[in-house]
């Protein structure tokens, strides 16, 4: 029977229970809410450290854009970029990445300047050449933002491995860092590429924390495994020596880590795959090795000769992993060594760097040239003669004092290697390991420079960081311990951290410091260059040495490099880039611009000083007649006159 229009059921008074949360699911919450606070403020904290260390260097943005050579070749290939002719020429870095980026904004900055500003050219080039100072500040802004970005990412990275404490340590030392800060000062591509591998690490753990169970499963375009591979290999477009610090903390990390599933064979999708790779890979090693032999060695003896090892290793490498994992007892060896997740790394890192670094293929010859010029020219002759031992004691101790400039540094790099070492802290080790490996990464006769270090900075800042985030730890007492005790931890961290804060060498003050420094000296080279304009015929030839370079060196620089100059207003003089030899200055007559306070031996390009044949002293030789003189001490910047026209003259 229907039950329409019989009296409405009546609502019990005591409704249905509502479901709230269990228990483990409010702590559940609750840690959530407190990890992602944490993250936000470290976050924060890592924003206000780069603000900090802006603060000062901003002021390298306004430096004279003539200020280095070091900066000519970017902004040459930028600008052959931006004439849409991708013949790259320097491959030194190689910097593709940074370079096209720079490519990218630039033209999209100077469209929209040509349309709104009255009065500006429309032609790319032209509008280029007309503010060929706004480039170069855009340029160094590139690397500043890098620079920035690195510190956050740094304190993030350090929160993953360590913990709050420690992450504000590991961000204040690379913060910090002097040589970090002066390399960031102007244009280079390290602040990128450590941009790039800090961000692939927090991807990889990202991926061990999230899904460790997939982590073997076939690739896909949203694999996190891949996606650190890609940036690594970006990484390595911007500095190509980044391999050796990314692939180290990589390889060991997922050696390493606990969390990794261990497998005793290997999934069947590489099975598969291998039965392609391995002989295409061996038969490229073979058909390399022919190729380097035939053609690179007569032109290029010394990159031929690391074009050989790696070409070995390619043909040799494929057939030793088939041996390896058909033998049982060294298979499960094999597949943890080289996982599922290190091939992924490798797959993406090989697509990474040919997707940023496109012209490497057309353009190898340049690329061989390169390679050859630093693996023969950049060899400190005086440490081949030196006995090993104490060749190894002079490497060791002057990159040490690079890398901990301060004593603390170096209490704080013992104290974590040490603590690291005797606990066998798994998660940290790829950390140590790492900094250890920068002492082997080049050749130890390789001429030293500070800025080698710059790619290994921000795990060092994590190995110094380790002690205080360790004692922090013990303080604190867990997970568990009591509010009390929570906070006078956070007390001991807090006082602990403003200890560390002023014993470091400021390092963004010291860098802002130098600016000012060279900034002065780049006055008194605008005044010189002034003076020589006004003051010399059209037809002279005028010498600029390395510390005085100015804006006639960087078109010297860019015909060099075969960028045209076309819509450029150069001075029509014949300008002459010295590096201290005689033998340019050898049938000439003209003018030169050199520097007498920084110490004219740097800028001879490591030639043999004891030569009197090769080396020319302005300030000594008779033959040299001063004419004009700008600033003083270490800033002053002087003008000689100079004819060595008849045959068999020059300076004595």
């Amino acid at each position: 029977m229907s039950r329409r229009g019989a009296e409405p059921r009546k609502r019990s008074r005591n409704p249905a229970p509502v479901d709230r949360p269990s228990p483990f699911r409010r702590q559940a919450i609750l840690d959530f809410a407190r990890g992602r606070t944490a993250g936000l403020a470290l976050a924060a904290y890592g924003v206000l450290l780069a603000c900090f260390s802006m603060a000062w260097l901003r002021s390298s943005l306004a430096r004279s854009w003539f200020f280095s050579s070091d900066e000519y070749v970017f902004a040459a290939e930028v600008i052959r970029f931006l004439r849409l002719n991708f013949h790259q020429s320097f491959f030194d870095m190689p910097g593709t990445p940074y370079m096209m980026l720079t490519a990218l904004l630039w033209g999209g900055f100077s469209k929209i300047a040509g349309w709104l500003v009255p009065g500006e050219p429309t032609g790319m080039i032209v509008f280029t050449f007309r503010h060929i100072d706004w480039l170069f500040f855009l340029l160094r802004a590139e690397t500043l933002v890098f620079y920035a970005l690195s510190l956050v990412l740094v304190v993030l990275l350090a929160r993953k491995v360590l913990n709050p404490a420690g992450a504000c340590i590991a961000g204040l030392v690379l913060a910090m860092s002097p040589i970090y800060a002066k390399y960031s000062s102007f244009s280079r591509v390290e602040s990128l590429a450590i941009c790039l591998m800090l961000a692939a690490l927090l991807m990889v753990y990202r991926g061990l924390e999230t899904a460790p169970e997939r982590l073997g499963e076939p690739p896909s375009w949203c694999d996190r495994m891949i996606a650190a591979g890609l940036l690594c290999g970006i990484a390595a477009g911007a500095r190509l020596h980044s391999i050796a610090a990314s692939g180290a903390v990589l390889f060991f990390l997922l050696l390493l880590d606990t969390r990794l599933q261990r497998r005793d064979l290997y999934p069947a999708w590489i099975l598969r795959a291998s039965w392609v790779v391995l002989p295409l890979a061996s038969a490229a090693g073979v058909f390399s090795f022919w190729m380097v032999r035939r053609q690179v060695l007569p032109e290029y003896p010394y990159a031929a000769s690391l074009l050989f090892k790696a070409s070995g290793a390619l043909t040799v490498a494929p057939a030793a992993m088939y041996v390896l994992y058909r033998i049982s007892g060294t298979r499960r060896l094999l597949v943890r060594a080289v996982s599922p997740e290190a091939i992924k790394l490798l797959m993406g890192g090989i697509v990474g760097f040919l997707i940023s670094t496109p012209t490497i293929i057309p353009q190898f010859d340049n690329f061989l040239r390169s390679m050859n010029f630093y693996s023969g020219s950049y060899i400190d002759m005086a440490r081949t003669t030196w006995a090993l031992w104490k060749n190894i004691r002079w490497y060791v101790s002057f990159y040490g004092n690079v890398f901990a400039p301060d004593k603390i540094l170096l209490l704080l790099a013992v104290a974590g290697a040490s603590w690291i070492a005797i606990s066998r802290h798994r998660r940290l080790a790829p950390y140590l390991i790492t900094v250890l490996t920068f002492f082997v990464s080049k050749p130890i006769n390789l001429t030293a420079a500070p800025h080698h270090t710059l790619l290994w900075l921000p795990f060092f800042a994590i190995l110094c960081a380790y002690p205080v985030a360790r004692l922090y730890e013990m303080a604190r007492g867990g997970d568990a311990a009591d509010t009390k005790r929570v906070r006078l931890a956070a007390a001991a961290a807090t006082a602990g951290y403003v200890v560390v804060a002023l014993l470091l060498t400021n390092g963004p003050s010291k860098a802002a410091f130098d600016v000012r420094l060279a900034q002065a000296r780049l006055d008194n080279v605008g005044k010189a260059t002034g003076w020589l304009h006004d003051r010399t015929p059209l037809n002279s030839t005028l010498a600029f040495g390395y510390f005085c370079f100015n804006s006639d060196t960087f078109y010297e620089y860019l015909q060099a490099m075969g960028v045209s100059t076309e819509g450029a207003q150069m001075d029509p003089r014949h300008h002459l880039i010295w590096w201290g030899r005689r033998g340019p200055l050898t049938g000439l007559a003209g003018y030169l611009c050199t520097t007498a306070g920084i110490g004219t031996e740097q800028q001879h390009d490591n030639l043999d000083h004891q030569d009197p044949n090769h080396i020319v002293d302005p300030y000594k030789e008779r033959d040299f007649e001063r004419v004009a003189s700008f600033g003083n001490d270490f800033d002053e910047v002087d003008v000689f006159r100079f004819d060595f026209r008849n045959a068999g003259s020059g300076p004595k």
